[in-house]
């Protein structure tokens, strides 16, 4: 992650909305099991990310390891972040607008964090095309209907054969199974000509269409409003480093915060593009 600030001194803090916790960035796979709802198999893959990254910007970049949320509500409740604030010396001179933007030509762009949010959220518009794709061709093959009929058929003819030793008694008599039983086998085929023209399935899909199309916009209008926040944050810092140690705190904290929300929409897509580079 491109550093917000750049100086001489750095002094670190550790902060948390809960009080004492584990530190997300130094307690070991073994401290992290000790939490409620994290086993010692999502803590070892926890630790393995932060060491994959050097550092973890907050439990939401976690989410890149499709933990479910009371293991995420579990390490927000129970860890701190250690919060680095760098005393700034002096800031670097820039003469064009290409020159500052350059120093975040490795992050993700807001149409890269804006992809990463609509395949999180699952309203991408190739997956609600799909659906509706898939609903238009739904009836396009017949419903088969399959019926088998044993057929077992018995006399209800009785025999009766006279004993010739000893006249006027009767054998009893027995069931004559006949050998003409049939079984039969039917396939129907049904095309519903009606359902390719409007089906409830399709009219269902194009309802919830929309309303995924209502949820992508205001998804993308909050990763946007987001992204660009924490850009203005990043370029003041650059231009217009603060002298205070409060204010540079106030800074580190924001940051961290729209960091965080980007993960969240992004399921820490933000993150971890931001590792990469």
């Amino acid at each position: 992650m491109h550093s917000l600030l750049a100086g001489l001194a750095v002094l670190t803090l550790t902060s948390t909305a809960h009080g004492a916790g584990l530190s997300l960035n130094q307690s070991s796979a073994a401290d992290l099991a000790t939490l409620d709802q994290v086993d010692a198999n999502e803590a070892s893959r926890i630790v393995a990310l932060r060491e994959e990254r050097g550092s973890l910007s907050s439990v939401e970049a976690l989410r890149v390891l499709d933990l479910d949320e009371p293991t995420l509500d579990a390490l927000r409740i129970g860890t701190t972040m250690d919060l680095s604030i760098t005393r700034v010396a002096g800031g670097k001179r820039y003469e064009s607008v290409d020159q500052v933007m350059a120093e975040f030509a490795g992050e993700p762009t807001a149409q890269d964090l804006q992809a990463m949010a609509m395949t999180y959220t699952k309203t991408h518009p190739d997956l609600v095309q799909g659906w509706l794709t898939s609903s238009r061709t739904a009836y396009l093959l017949p419903k088969v209907n399959f019926e088998y009929q044993k057929d077992l058929n018995y006399s209800d003819t009785n025999r009766y054969n006279e004993d010739l030793n000893n006249p006027g008694t009767y054998l009893p008599y027995d069931y004559q199974d006949k050998a003409d039983n049939n079984d039969t086998i039917q396939v129907k085929l049904e095309w519903r000509l009606d359902k390719l023209v409007i089906s409830s399935e399709r009219i269902r899909v194009i309802n919830e269409a929309q309303d995924i199309v209502k949820l992508r916009d205001k998804v993308l209008d909050e990763v946007t409003r987001l992204y660009f926040d924490r850009r203005r944050l990043q370029v003041d810092a650059l231009l217009d480093p603060p002298s205070s140690l409060q204010k540079q705190l106030d800074n580190e904290l924001r940051l961290q915060e729209l960091t965080a929300n980007l993960d969240a929409y992004t399921g820490g897509g933000f993150s971890a593009a931001l590792s990469k580079h």
